[in-house]
C-alpha cells in the first residue's frame, strides 16, 4: 500500500511574472496587481503538484510519500531533481535514514523511480513502527524553462478570469478559451 503525496516546501516563485501577466492582460498600472497575483496563483494549483491536472511540478518544491515496504518507490511527481531524504523505523522503533548514496533515480517509461544501487540493499525496517517515508525535490529551477505552452495556458486562464469575473455571463457570445488551455496542456499531461 502506499500513501498519497504531500507536500513539505511550497515553491519559492511563479511560472510566470506579474509583469508578464499585465502585459497579456493589457493592465498599464498597479490597482489589479494583488487580483492578478490571485489569478496567478489559483491558474498554477489548477496545473501544479498532486492535486493539479498535470499532476506534475512547475517549479521547484519538496513532496514526500509514505510506503509500507521496501522496493522501487515511484516518484509520482516530476520532473525530479533528486531526493532529499529515505526514513524508516528500526527494529528499536527509531528513526533512522538511507545513505542516500545507495539510491539512484531512474527514470523510466511509466515513471521516475528512486531505486537501489547494483550491490546495495535496504535496511531491516519494522512496518509497524511506522512508515519508510521518501523525500525529493522536483519542478523547474527557473520560470525560463517551464515549457512555453504551460507558461502560455497559465496566461489564457488568467487573462479569461480577469476579463469574466463571474462563473456564467449572460448576454455574451461563448468563447472557446477552455479549448485553447487544453490544447496547450495535452503535450504536457501526465499519461497514467
Amino acid at each position: 500500500m502506499k500513501f498519497e503525496p504531500y507536500q513539505i516546501t511550497a515553491p519559492a516563485s511563479l511560472p510566470v511574472t506579474l509583469e508578464e501577466i499585465k502585459t497579456h492582460c493589457r493592465v498599464d498600472d498597479g490597482t489589479d496587481d494583488d487580483y492578478l497575483t490571485g489569478l496567478v496563483e489559483a491558474a498554477v494549483s489548477y496545473l501544479d503538484g498532486y492535486g493539479g491536472i498535470l499532476g506534475k511540478c512547475l517549479m521547484v518544491q519538496e513532496w514526500a510519500q509514505e510506503f509500507e515496504w521496501w522496493g522501487d518507490f515511484p516518484l509520482c511527481l516530476g520532473p525530479v531533481i533528486d531526493l532529499t531524504s529515505i526514513s524508516y523505523f528500526d527494529a528499536d522503533g527509531e528513526s533512522q535514514v538511507v545513505d542516500l548514496s545507495t539510491v539512484r533515480i531512474e527514470r523510466r517509461v511509466l515513471g521516475t523511480f528512486a531505486c537501489l544501487k547494483v550491490g546495495a540493499s535496504w535496511p531491516d525496517a519494522d512496518p509497524d513502527a511506522g512508515p519508510i517515508t521518501v523525500t525529493w525535490r522536483a519542478g523547474h529551477e527557473s520560470a525560463a524553462v517551464v515549457p512555453a505552452g504551460i507558461r502560455h495556458a497559465i496566461k489564457l486562464l488568467v487573462g479569461h478570469w480577469f476579463e469574466n469575473r463571474e462563473a456564467v455571463l449572460v448576454g455574451v457570445a461563448a468563447n472557446q478559451v477552455p479549448i485553447a488551455v487544453d490544447a496547450l496542456l495535452a503535450p504536457h499531461r501526465k499519461v497514467l
